[in-house]
C-alpha cells in the first residue's frame, strides 16, 4: 500500500501542541493545522497573498475579487473569522458576518457553529466554546424568531461575539457591551439578479456607506468585502472606486503570453487543458469569463466596452452646429414603469467629418404625458442653437409625435425593428470608430446602462442614444446646408 509521507510527517506535527500552538499564529498555519478538512487539495499559486493579506490587522479596508472556487469565502467568512476569534478575542471582540440573504447569513453562522462544536483540534486546544443565551435586546425589530435569533447572534465563553445579518440589516450603532464592531467580513453580499437594477445598486450603495462603514470600530476595525465583478457599476466597483480598499484580484487564468494551462493559478485542482475546458464547458463562455475570469460580461456579450468610449472636455459650439435629440418615450409615473428618456448630441463637422457631442445629464424620469410635452418643450429652448427630435413611433407614441408636431416641433418619427440588440449594434460602429463622443462627467447612468445592455433592467437611455445615433445616420449623416432662393 502506498504512503503519503508528507501526510504522515504533517500528521506527527499537528500531533505536537506546541507545534500547533506556534503554526496558529499565522491564519495559513491556523487553516493547515485546524482546518485541513476545508483545503483538501494542494494549495493555490496566490493562497499566501491571500491569507496574509486576511491575517494583516493593517489592512483596515480590504477588498478580495476572486474567481469561484477559489476558497476566498472559507478563507474570510470561516476561517479568518475562527482565527480571530480564538487567536485574537482581545483584538476582535465584536465580529460581524454580512451576506446577501437571511438564509445564507444562517449558512455563514452555522458553519462557524459547527467548527467549535465539533472540531476536535479546536476543542482541545481552545476549550468548548460554547455559545452563551444572549438576554440583551435585538439592534433592530425583525420578525425572525428567537432560535433564528440566537442562532446568527452569539457570544463565546471567551467573550466575542459572532454576528450574522444579511443585506440592508441594520449594523450602525450595534455594539457588544462597550465594543463596536471590531471586524466586518461581507460576503458576496449583491448577485447577478439584484445588480440587473440601478435602484439596487443604490440601495446597496446607501446600505453599506451609510449603515456599515460607519458602524466599524474608527481606530482598529476591519472591514473586508469579498465577491466578483458582477457589474461595472456594483458594489465592489463602487468600493474600488472609493480608493480607500485595498483590492485583490484572484483569477483562475493570470495574464501574459503562454497556454491557458501554464497561466492557470491552480494548477492542483485545474491540473490540464482538459480541465480548465471541462469548467467553461459547464459555465458557458459568459459564465466562464464572469466566474472564473473577473470580466463583466452581460449574458449576451457586450456590444459596447468601456475602451471603445471617446470622452471630450468642452464641446465645440460653433455657430453652424445644431442639436439632435434622441427619444424614447414612456408615458407613465409608475414605479415599475420605464423612464421617458432623452439624449441631446451637439452635432458638428470639423473639416467636413461628423462629430456628435453627447450633452451631459440626459433627461430621463417618468412622467405624464403633458409633464413630457413640456419637458421636451424645456430641451428645445436649452439652447439657441436649432433643435431636431428622433422619437419612437410605436403604438400610442404617435399622439406623442402629432402633439409634438402641433407645438412646431422638428420630429422625424423613427419606426424601429423589433430587436433592441440590433439596433444597437448597428449605432455601436459610430461609437466605436470615435463619431459620437460623451462628457467625461454627467453621463455615468447612461454609459453603465450601455457597458450592461441586456443585464441591466432599464435601457431606456440607450435607446434614445441609438434612436439619436441611428436619426443621424437615416439622414446619411450629412452637413446641414442652407441654400437660399
Amino acid at each position: 500500500m502506498l504512503v503519503n509521507q508528507n501526510a504522515v510527517k504533517f500528521e506527527r506535527l499537528v500531533d505536537d501542541p506546541e507545534i500547533r500552538k506556534a503554526a496558529a499564529k499565522t491564519l495559513k498555519g491556523f487553516c493547515l493545522t485546524y482546518l485541513p478538512h476545508h483545503f483538501p487539495a494542494d494549495l493555490s499559486d496566490f493562497f499566501d497573498e491571500m491569507a496574509g493579506a486576511l491575517q494583516d490587522h493593517d489592512n483596515r479596508r480590504l477588498e478580495i475579487i476572486g474567481f469561484r472556487g477559489c476558497a476566498k469565502s472559507t478563507m474570510a467568512s470561516l476561517a479568518l473569522v475562527l482565527w480571530c476569534a480564538l487567536e485574537h478575542p482581545d483584538r476582535y471582540p465584536f465580529i460581524i458576518m454580512l451576506a446577501d440573504t437571511r438564509g445564507q447569513a444562517s449558512i455563514n453562522a452555522a458553519s462557524v457553529q459547527h467548527e467549535l462544536r465539533n472540531n476536535e483540534l479546536i476543542l482541545r486546544d481552545y476549550g468548548h466554546l460554547k455559545y452563551r443565551k444572549i438576554d440583551d435586546p435585538r439592534p433592530e425589530p425583525t420578525l425572525e424568531s428567537d432560535e433564528d435569533w440566537q442562532a446568527m447572534n452569539a457570544v463565546l465563553d471567551n467573550g466575542v461575539r459572532i454576528l450574522s445579518r444579511s443585506r440592508g440589516q441594520k449594523v450602525r450603532g450595534v455594539k457588544h457591551r462597550q465594543h463596536r464592531p471590531s471586524l466586518i467580513v461581507a460576503d458576496d453580499v449583491e448577485d447577478l439578479d439584484w445588480v440587473r437594477s440601478q435602484e439596487n445598486r443604490d440601495k446597496s450603495d446607501r446600505w453599506f456607506r451609510g449603515n456599515v462603514l460607519p458602524s466599524v470600530d474608527e481606530q482598529t476595525g476591519r472591514v473586508i468585502v469579498i465577491g466578483n465583478w458582477l457589474h461595472t457599476d456594483g458594489l465592489m466597483a463602487r468600493l474600488k472606486n472609493t480608493g480607500i480598499f485595498k483590492v485583490l484580484e484572484f483569477s483562475l487564468l493570470r495574464e501574459g503570453d503562454g497556454t491557458e494551462i501554464e497561466r492557470c493559478t491552480w494548477k492542483a485542482k485545474y491540473p490540464t487543458q482538459e480541465a480548465i475546458d471541462a469548467k467553461r464547458n459547464e459555465l458557458g463562455d459568459i459564465g466562464f469569463r464572469r466566474e472564473m475570469l473577473l470580466q463583466v460580461v452581460p449574458e449576451e456579450g457586450q456590444d459596447v466596452l468601456p475602451e471603445d468610449i471617446t470622452y471630450y472636455d468642452d464641446p465645440p459650439f460653433d455657430d453652424g452646429n445644431y442639436l439632435a435629440h434622441g427619444v424614447d418615450l414612456a408615458i407613465s409615473t409608475k414605479e415599475s414603469a420605464d423612464c421617458t428618456a432623452c439624449v441631446t448630441g451637439e452635432v458638428t463637422w470639423p473639416g467636413g467629418k461628423l462629430e456628435i457631442y453627447v450633452q451631459p445629464h440626459p433627461l430621463n424620469r417618468r412622467m405624464t404625458f403633458h409633464q413630457t410635452m413640456d419637458e421636451l418643450n424645456n430641451v428645445r429652448h436649452s439652447s439657441p442653437m436649432s433643435s431636431e427630435f428622433f422619437v419612437e413611433a410605436v403604438a400610442y407614441q404617435q399622439a406623442a409625435i402629432d402633439e409634438l408636431e402641433r407645438r412646431a416641433f422638428a420630429v422625424t418619427p423613427m419606426h424601429p425593428i423589433k430587436d433592441k440588440r440590433a439596433r444597437l449594434r448597428v449605432a455601436a460602429r459610430y461609437i466605436k470608430n470615435g463619431t459620437v463622443k460623451f462628457p467625461r462627467t454627467g453621463c455615468e447612468q447612461l454609459l453603465n446602462q450601455l457597458f450592461g445592455f441586456g443585464s441591466e433592467k432599464h435601457d431606456d437611455l440607450v435607446d434614445a442614444l441609438v434612436y439619436l445615433i441611428l436619426g443621424l445616420a437615416g439622414e446619411g449623416i450629412e452637413e446641414q446646408r442652407v441654400h437660399y432662393v
